[in-house]
């Protein structure tokens, strides 16, 4: 298992709304990474790969 913190803010779209992602779990290639994700609201919950979508950044070159 590996936890990985992001150094920079990376917002994501979840089931529950807009959200930070705070943690990245990897338990091995069997399984879908977990990212564990701070909501707007201000509620932490954790969510699959499957489930998320990175949000629009402008200021990233290459993700037109």
């Amino acid at each position: 298992m590996i936890i990985y913190e992001p150094r920079n803010t990376l917002v994501v779209n979840t089931p529950k709304g807009k959200a930070r992602i705070w943690l990245i779990t990897e338990y091995g290639i069997e399984t879908q990474k977990v990212f564990t994700c701070i909501l707007d609201s201000g509620e932490i919950w954790e969510f699959t790969n499957s489930q998320i979508t990175v949000e629009s950044n402008p200021t990233i070159s290459g993700f037109d």
